[in-house]
């Protein structure tokens, strides 16, 4: 009955195989058409354990029949490996269907897309045994070098848990190794970010576990970031590139317009990443790294980052420089108005008070900024030696009016006070014959109308 049965499976199935491409029938046909057709049947059923056999048989007696014979065999091995209780018969299965890959490769090619599937399946399986963490590596860093950026997503960050794992276990990777492979991950992230947009959530992720997985594999720190990762951006940017569209090669940095490669760009945003976790973004590689990274991508916070630090060092026409690059990185309110008060206090810290308020009246247009009214009530007051003329006491005071006005549309109530102590006195204001609620015009650079008003 058993027989008449394979029988019929076989006549039935007989001119569906005969159409399929790519099939290479033995001298034997009637045999491996059985075995073909037995273990097809019983995968389809879910039977795996009847469906191995003549598996093996085809891949052992036809290796080159199909490609799908070897498809199908990690199939039927994955589903006896998910439900073997036994450790040492599972164990044999794993290495069975680790093995079918090679065989794959052997008869039907595609080396780099087998092998990087081969990895994806060993990692699966022998990720928290140590005494595969070797030939883990080994794999994934051949499927890496096969395949570059078309390395399998679920690889890249396996690749770096087991380079860690690897290291910390062995001792036989240098800190240069795993650096090397990180970057060459990142890279890959990096690509598909631009190939893959829709995804770019999910490589974000991967990114940032390849920075955890980094850090936890060798000691990322300031000295590690200034004296390794530095020196290595130093001499990518200073290596001539086809990339690089026009270098001043006075100072050897890129003029405007640049952009850098993604090489470049990728150890910029590593180094200021690291950093960031660090603390030594005061380094000069930090900066260096910020810059490169904004010519490439207009960023807010990085220009402000940036502007902070030329402002620091007292490169103020360069501060003032990435000031306007932040303002042009983005749309929001509160941003402007922050960096519009960036500018104004730098003006007013270089002595250049039109243009302080100036600024300071932007970041009050931009959203309403007690600190800049604060800053040209300072301006103002700061004003009563360089705006006297000596010939009325009444119009040499009328600044700390102006002052006094800034600072209640501040809500300061104390520096107002101290202002409104400075008002003319009612003494003054009568021999000048002058009267309350007069409007006057403060003149000199602030030229203002105020109400005049007395002292208490």
């Amino acid at each position: 009955m058993r027989n008449l049965l394979i029988l019929f499976i076989i006549f039935s199935s007989n001119t569906y195989v005969k159409s399929q491409p790519g099939w290479n029938w033995p001298e034997d046909k009637a045999s491996a058409e059985e075995k073909n057709v037995l273990y097809t049947d019983y995968l389809k059923q879910g039977n795996c354990d009847l469906a191995i056999e003549p598996n093996r048989w085809l891949i052992e007696n036809v290796p080159g029949l199909h490609v799908s014979i070897y498809q199908n065999a990690i199939k039927i091995l994955r589903c006896l490996i998910d439900k073997e209780e036994n450790p040492d018969t599972k164990s044999e299965l794993i290495q069975e269907a680790i093995s079918i890959f090679d065989k794959r490769i052997e008869n039907f090619g595609r080396e780099a897309y087998v092998k990087n599937r081969k990895s994806t399946f060993a990692y699966t399986f022998y990720r928290s045994d140590k005494t595969q963490y070797e030939n883990l590596y080994n794999m994934f860093n051949e499927a890496l070098e096969l395949n570059g950026n078309k390395l399998g997503n679920s690889n890249i960050v396996g690749f770096m848990d087991i380079v860690r794992k690897h290291k910390l276990t062995s001792k036989t990777i240098s800190d240069d190794q795993v650096l090397d492979i990180y970057d060459k991950l990142s890279n890959i992230v990096s690509f598909k970010k631009s190939d893959d947009p829709k995804n770019i959530d999910r490589l974000k992720r991967y990114q940032d576990n390849l920075d955890k997985l980094l850090t936890a594999t060798i000691t990322v720190d300031c000295n590690f970031v200034e004296n390794t990762l530095g020196p290595k951006l130093n001499q990518l940017v200073e290596s001539p590139s086809d990339e690089i569209i026009e270098t001043d090669y006075e100072n050897l940095n890129p003029v405007e317009g640049t952009l850098y490669s993604d090489e470049v760009l990728n150890l910029a945003k590593k180094i200021f990443q690291l950093s960031i976790t660090g603390k030594c973004t005061s380094s000069d590689i930090a900066l260096s790294a910020a810059k490169i990274m904004f010519t490439n991508e207009k960023d807010f916070a990085i220009a402000k980052f940036i502007a902070g630090r030329e402002l620091s060092s007292k490169n103020y026409e360069s501060s003032l420089e990435y000031y306007d690059g932040a303002l042009s990185s983005t749309d929001d309110s509160k941003q402007k108005s922050e960096i519009y008060l960036n500018k104004a206090q730098l003006y007013a810290l270089v002595g250049n008070k039109i243009k302080s308020r100036d600024n300071a009246r932007m970041s009050i247009s931009s959203e309403n900024n007690s600190e800049a009214y604060k800053l040209i009530g300072n301006l103002y007051m700061a004003s009563y030696d360089e705006c006297k003329g000596g010939k009325s006491r009444v119009n040499d005071r009328l600044v700390f009016i102006a002052a006094y006005n800034m600072f209640r549309r501040a809500g300061l109530n104390n520096k107002a006070a101290q202002a409104k102590a400075q008002f003319p006195s009612m003494e003054e204001i009568f021999n000048e014959n002058l009267e309350i609620g007069e409007s006057l015009n403060t003149g000199c650079w602030i030229n203002e109308n105020v109400t005049l008003s007395k002292r208490e």
